[in-house]
């Protein structure tokens, strides 16, 4: 039942907060009340509960589920958090798509290096696949998805043992993590163990890239030579590169939504070509 007192307590609490801080304010405590629908453990380990934050899709759900957008932050599996992603998730659940923002062992917080990151990754899709129907999800229509190590995650489930996603959206993705290339660093000693494109088959689900031109961590050819063996193995990737643009280029910025609107739209229309989204 809608809370009118709470209602107007909140509306006159943002009203205050502007007046005596400014709009940077207003925007900040929005944000809060936009914030996810539900908020779901889908894993317990080493005794650290972590969570989905799940964008309902809106409308009607069809009675087999709407699809469904699994999407991991970035951080070089050492930072970040979930919220980084609820823009977007925000922009697809309106579009009646179920958004779904995941939670992650991570250095800073956990002490883990990134197989602890692909191990939770894949408990986050398991965990979607099982409660589907629960959470309204279409279990065949789910997308992995992500931003830079987020995009290695979605990349390394879409390429694991069982059931994949049905389609990965990967935001300038770290998919080359062999010698010599950036972040290699980071994964010296199991880099074979976790690097997307040395492991490339042809199963791998439907693919979109989002790449700057002038990303310095994820260099144009690492996307391109990931894209070229999916084709090569009998799959579909494609690459979306945006002029100018570095690494992190998509998430949305205060004074300018150019990029985050573009990829947006980019990933709608590859929604579209999946019959996940009406033109």
């Amino acid at each position: 039942m809608f809370d009118h007192k709470l209602f107007y307590f909140l509306a006159g609490l943002t009203l205050g907060l502007s007046l005596a801080f400014g709009p940077a304010v207003v925007r900040r405590v929005v944000g809060m009340l936009e914030g996810p629908d539900r908020v779901v453990v889908y894993r317990s380990v080493d005794g650290h509960d972590l969570r989905l934050r799940v964008f309902a899709a809106k409308g009607e759900v069809p009675s087999a589920g709407a699809p469904a957008v699994l999407l991991f932050h970035g951080g070089a599996w050492q930072y970040g958090s979930p919220e980084a992603f609820y823009p977007q998730c925000r922009v697809f659940a309106a579009r009646g798509i179920h958004c779904i923002s995941a939670e992650y062992r991570i250095e800073s917080r956990h002490g883990t290096d990134p197989r602890a990151a692909v191990d939770d990754a894949r408990a986050a899709f398991d965990y979607l696949l099982t409660n589907a129907r629960t959470l309204g999800v279409d279990p065949a229509r789910i997308a992995a998805g992500g931003g830079s190590s987020g995009g290695h995650l979605a990349a390394m489930i879409g390429l694991s043992e069982g059931i994949r996603p049905a389609a990965l959206v990967l935001y300038n993705p770290m998919l080359d993590l062999s010698p010599g290339k950036p972040d290699h660093h980071l994964v010296a000693e199991f880099w074979q163990a976790v690097s997307p494109l040395q492991r490339v088959d042809s199963k791998l689900p439907p693919s979109l890239i989002l790449l700057g031109t002038e990303d310095r961590e994820v260099p144009v050819a690492s996307a391109q030579a990931f894209c070229d063996a999916a084709v090569a193995a009998g799959g579909r990737c494609e690459l979306a590169l945006y002029e100018g643009a570095r690494h992190g280029f998509f998430n949305l910025r205060e004074n300018d939504r150019t990029y985050f609107d573009a990829t947006n739209e980019r990933v709608a229309a590859f929604l579209v070509t999946l019959g996940w989204l009406r033109d």
